[in-house]
């Protein structure tokens, strides 16, 4: 048996309105989710704007968004994580992000719930 087969990630495309939109988001993998934590830990410590925060957890949502596929958008057909705060209300923006957050650390059939 080849283990390293394991590296292969799954996918786990799920379709939800977010930001007043039908889109698909994906899980984020470990290691995107601990260096996302990281760096707004570290940006929380230097003391850094609220809007540099907004920007790391809008960046956290548009590295969710795949296409029904589950293949990744080019980078041209996504919006920046500042066209993004300039676009919605925070309320809407955080909902967004915590969704993508719940999918990706607890199980689908959890996040559904929420």
């Amino acid at each position: 048996m080849n283990y390293k087969s394991l590296t292969t990630p799954l996918n786990t495309t799920t379709e939800k309105t977010l930001l007043g939109q039908k889109v698909f988001i994906r899980r984020l993998t470990n290691t995107e989710l601990d260096n996302y934590n990281d760096t707004v830990d570290a940006a929380r410590k230097e003391g850094q704007s609220s809007r540099q925060l907004s920007i790391l957890g809008a960046s956290l949502f548009l590295q969710a968004l795949v296409n029904e596929d589950g293949s990744r958008p080019g980078k041209k057909d996504l919006p920046t994580a500042e066209e993004l705060l300039d676009a919605h209300a925070s309320a809407d923006l955080l909902q967004a992000i915590t969704t993508v957050q719940r999918y990706s650390y607890g199980t689908p059939e959890e996040a559904e719930k929420n």
